[in-house]
């Protein structure tokens, strides 16, 4: 079918993009729609090589805000588009800029570590910061593992480690991938049906990656009596608990954006009992702070015991037992404290590659 130089162009995207999003991120968006199209929709024998360059761009431009690819570069990406592809991404354009659709739910996948996570709404969208403590701790694990194997004192049980919050999987997949073989044993709890859903898709996904025992369970993680109940039940011994929780305050929710507000669920931003209608709540009568999930969490951390000094698996090392995002500088103080309040004797701050406060580990140092 012959193409009109004025309809298959690229630019006209891109202006509509930029009047929503401006000129860099519009840049780095389009692209991106581009590469999905060449990585997905394209039949040509280079599709391999076209996803591996998606994924290394991906990381360095979008999430990591690197220059965005000029106007020529993007323009010389139209080259051999079908009319099914320009009708891909006109709508992919038209859900971004009119329906505030967020680029990673348009694309529907993303990296995360060595996985590859899918992404549906309203399952929380995993952000780069996630990724960047979670790459960390696999590296604090790892050199803890290999110099474990050093010892003679005879083989070691791989660590029972939670992933509370789990969203897609990405955090519990990422560990699962990343750890060396057969050195943990990773379950992710969530309360929402989707999320479960999602992760075990992505579990299936990635199964070929997959070095370490994964499983994923629905739980209401603030029924902390309860759920200890039913962790023990999983796993009579827990060694660390990682968490991406809720912990935007309401006031903060306010402020965010309708590509957040409209398509991710404000249960996995806001912490809020389970009994409360995410659709109806009123979010003045929520915690102001933000911590309250995570003051549950470190409560959860001592009723399974990942705070008990007596536990020998971790015992004179300098692993954390609970490792929390948090939502900036404010939240420390408050978050270290409900860690001591529950058995932790000592915490430590991650800040992220921004130089925010990101993460705070709690600690049993001899």
């Amino acid at each position: 079918m012959p193409r009109s130089p004025s309809n298959n162009t690229l630019l006209p995207l891109l202006r509509k993009l930029t009047e929503k999003l401006g000129d860099q991120q519009a840049k780095n968006e389009l692209r991106w729609m581009v590469d999905h199209i060449h990585a997905t929709l394209d039949d040509s024998r280079h599709r391999q090589t076209i996803e591996a360059e998606r994924q290394t761009r991906l990381s360095a431009r979008l999430w990591r805000g690197q220059s965005a690819p000029s106007e020529a570069e993007i323009e010389r990406d139209n080259v051999r588009f079908s009319s099914v592809q320009w009708a891909w991404l006109r709508q992919a354009v038209h859900d971004r800029t009119e329906n505030h659709k967020p680029l990673q739910y348009i694309i529907g996948s993303q990296p995360f570590g060595q996985a590859n996570i899918l992404l549906r709404h309203p399952v929380l969208i995993p952000r780069w910061e996630t990724e960047e403590w979670m790459l960390k701790l696999v590296d604090m694990l790892n050199t803890h593992f290999s110099l474990s194997s050093l010892d003679s004192s005879g083989p070691k049980q791989p660590l029972n480690i939670l992933d509370a919050c789990t969203g897609t999987g990405c955090v519990a997949l990422g560990l699962a991938c990343g750890l060396l073989p057969n050195t943990a044993s990773i379950t992710g709890a969530d309360i929402s049906d989707d999320a479960i859903l999602l992760a075990q898709e992505n579990l299936a996904l990635n199964s070929l990656l997959i070095k370490n025992k994964l499983d994923f369970h629905k739980l209401d993680l603030l029924q902390t009596s309860d759920t200890a109940s039913k962790l023990l039940d999983i796993s009579p011994t827990w060694d660390i608990i990682v968490s991406n929780p809720p912990y935007v305050t309401p006031s903060e929710y306010k402020q965010l954006d309708p590509d957040v507000k409209e398509w991710e669920d404000i249960r996995a931003l806001v912490p809020m009992p389970a009994d409360i209608d995410p659709k109806t709540v009123d979010l003045g009568d929520l915690d102001p702070s933000g911590v309250g999930f995570i003051v549950q969490l470190a409560k959860l951390a001592q009723n399974i015991g990942v705070a008990d000094s007596r536990r020998k698996s971790l015992a004179g090392t300098n692993i954390p037992r609970l490792v929390v995002e948090i939502g900036g500088t404010q939240q420390v103080e408050p978050v270290c404290q409900a860690l001591h309040d529950h058995g932790m004797n000592s915490t430590e701050v991650w800040k992220d590659m921004a130089g925010n406060d990101r993460v705070v580990l709690g600690y049993l140092k001899v």
